[in-house]
């Protein structure tokens, strides 16, 4: 049989039996299952109306956009999927992807960052799972379609699993099938305002803020920790099912700096947020990542909030904060051999309702370094857990009674060619069917105030709030 090349192009009109025809009789000759991962250009779409449209309750799905970079992702359904516990997993997962990867065929242009095949993943923010309601500490995940739009290109791409039973022309038939779904979905899904039809009751919370908080303060002092993150987690009974996607689509409108996201799992719910924070930008042998910390309101003038963010620059507390979160991220970096980080100036990033100090670092990957590895040294950052690592994770665990989950855990996406995005879920919600629980936390240093902690929590938690129930209060005040 002669070896053809697989198309560098594709459109919707290019013949791709032979191309499955030929993945087929690679699949009778290795007498293992390999895949097979089609990128098609097509016109306008948009990833979040294509979620809203095909994702069925319980099946996975990943999405991810940043308005103000013009990009969005979106994929469904499993193809490959594994699950990876302890403290390993992030070393554990690198292989099963470097598999996943050699294992897959490609057709069409794979050009841009998140096209040809490309896995998504989720990791909870502790690195075993806890209890069986608790998600995986890892999934890794090659899904069944996936949808790019960046710079105004638009992408789908549609994976198949092959083995020496499958036949070409079933494999050419489901894939147009899947691209005809994808493109059929209209322009005018989103619904109207969620808090119209859907009340929040009086929320629970897990433990007192104000208190956890003065215990770690006296740890603090008595040198045990230098920083700690603590998290208040409110669930709220709710009247009716939450319009997930209206709620990103609102998130995305209202935040265009940050990553709006969802991710789901089967039996886990749905997340869904607007996150400042970005783990990791992996391309090439360049990865990006920043230290976020410090927090402070929005002004109602412009004279108000230049006083607001010059005096979240200049505060002592703010500032050690900040160079504990730099500090610590440039030695986990340099463990693992990113030893040139190069620290960018800190600037505010302002968002709609709150802003930060964000510096920006950059460092050069060594030949080697897996993206997975950079994951593994910097997750949990001092921005989610506190400084020194181990014994502010042990405060966190202890002080907080329960399991974050995903909430300031790892999301993202990683191609075949080493690209890959990487956010933590913050200001965010899980969605179940009658409940939403918010999470929101602050970072504790010398020079805190309880009540001042727990009312920059108040702060994060509007957010979402407003976005869900129209209101600029917290339920119950």
């Amino acid at each position: 049989m002669i070896i053809e090349p697989a198309p560098a192009f594709c459109d919707e009109r290019t013949d791709l039996f032979p191309f499955f025809r030929q993945a087929i009789e690679r699949a009778k000759q290795t007498k293992d299952e390999i895949f097979a991962s089609v990128t098609i250009e097509t016109t306008y779409s948009d990833p979040l109306a294509v979620v809203e449209k095909i994702h069925l309750p319980n099946d996975p799905l990943c999405y991810f956009e940043k308005p103000s970079s013009d990009f969005a992702i979106a994929c469904g359904e499993f193809i490959a999927e594994s699950t990876f516990d302890s403290s390993k997993r992030f070393h554990k997962a690198k292989n099963w992807a470097d598999t996943i990867f050699g294992k897959t065929l490609v057709a069409g242009d794979h050009q841009r960052a998140g096209t040809g095949p490309t896995l998504f993943m989720a990791a909870t923010f502790e690195d075993q799972t806890e209890h069986s309601e608790s998600p995986p500490a890892l999934q890794v995940f090659l899904p069944r379609w996936q949808v790019v739009r960046q710079g105004g290109s638009h992408f789908v791409v549609i994976n198949a699993k092959i083995d020496q039973d499958s036949r070409a022309d079933i494999l050419t038939e489901n894939l147009t099938e899947s691209i005809k779904r994808i493109k059929e979905v209209p322009s005018d899904l989103f619904h109207s305002a969620p808090h119209k039809s859907v009340e929040l009751g009086s929320p629970t919370e897990e433990f007192d803020y104000e208190q956890a908080v003065s215990v770690a303060l006296s740890r603090i002092k008595g040198g045990e920790l230098s920083k700690i993150v603590l998290a208040r987690k409110l669930t709220y009974p709710v009247s009716g099912e939450l319009p997930t996607f209206s709620i990103a689509h609102a998130l995305r409108e209202r935040f265009p700096d940050c990553f709006t996201f969802c991710i789901a799992t089967p039996d886990d719910g749905m997340m869904v947020g607007a996150t400042p924070e970005t783990l990791a930008k992996v391309s090439g042998n360049s990865l990006e990542t920043e230290a976020l910390a410090g927090s402070a309101p929005r002004g109602p003038s412009a004279g108000k909030d230049a006083h607001w963010g010059k005096t979240l620059l200049a505060r002592d507390k703010e500032a050690l904060e900040h160079r504990l979160v730099i500090d610590s991220m440039k030695r986990r970096l340099s463990s693992i051999g990113l030893e040139s980080c190069q620290e960018g100036r800190s600037r505010l990033l302002r968002l709609a309702n709150l802003q930060h100090i964000r510096t920006p670092l950059r460092a050069t990957l060594p030949p080697g370094i897996h993206p997975f590895d950079a994951l593994a040294a910097l997750h949990p950052t001092p921005a989610m857990g506190g400084t020194p690592r181990t014994s502010a994770l042990s405060a966190v665990r202890e002080l907080e009674g329960s399991p974050r989950g995903w909430y300031s855990g790892v999301t993202g996406w990683l191609d075949s060619k080493g690209r890959g995005e990487f956010i933590v879920p913050i200001r965010c919600g899980k969605i179940t069917q009658d409940t939403l629980t918010l999470y929101a936390g602050a970072g504790l240093v010398e020079g805190s105030v309880p009540e001042q902690e727990k009312i920059e929590t108040d702060w994060k938690l509007q957010a979402m709030l407003e976005v869900i129930t129209g209101r600029t209060t917290l339920p119950g005040e």
